[in-house]
């Protein structure tokens, strides 16, 4: 079953707790006609995996998407980047992921983002020797094969100080640093 798969049986659990009766025949509507055993493994899959909450209500079992599940690299950049101003969230995008993935980025992941592709005099459009490769590399997503990617200028560092701190930001909501961090930031120094 393919993340496109996952991505609609998201949005049919986004609202409600359902059966496996009823999600199989929300499934049908949109076109996806599986085997109910099959249906049936996937479910208990995500559940194991920490992706649903498994409700027993005789004489079925009920299904939800937990708060908080697991969201792509792409959405959680994205929610990151709001309230940034339009031409250093597209720096910033840029920063983010040639940062995470060691390579250029390409025009769709900055549309996954919701950030409009641009050359600015810290971002350029790449011509990097090794671009076929790295866009046959990605193989979660689909990357047009005429897709331009950009990465920044190697001489500018204006990008480090908040990219970091988005980074920074990212890991905190990600993993929980209770009794690690400081609860209070330090205002003055002593």
């Amino acid at each position: 079953m393919s993340d496109q798969f996952y991505t609609i049986l998201t949005e049919i659990l986004a609202q409600k707790q359902m059966s496996i009766s009823s999600i199989a025949r929300e499934l049908k509507k949109g076109g996806y006609d599986f085997h109910r055993l099959i249906l049936t493994g996937y479910l208990r899959a995500l559940h194991d995996t920490g992706y649903l909450e498994e409700i027993d209500i005789p004489p079925s079992k009920v299904y939800t998407f937990r708060a908080g599940v697991k969201r792509d690299v792409y959405s959680i950049i994205k929610e990151h980047l709001k309230g940034i101003d339009a031409p250093e969230r597209f720096e910033l995008a840029v920063f983010l992921l040639t940062s995470l993935f060691h390579r250029p980025c390409f025009k769709y992941e900055l549309d996954l983002l919701g950030v409009e592709s641009q050359k600015t005099k810290i971002v350029k459009e790449s011509k990097d020797l090794r671009l076929k490769e790295h866009r046959n590399a990605v193989t979660r997503i689909k990357i047009p094969p005429d897709d331009p990617a950009y990465e920044i200028d190697e001489n500018e560092n204006s990008m480090l100080k908040p990219g970091n701190e988005i980074l920074t930001d990212i890991i905190n909501d990600l993993i929980n640093l209770d009794g690690l961090k400081a609860k209070f930031q330090q205002t003055r120094l002593v």
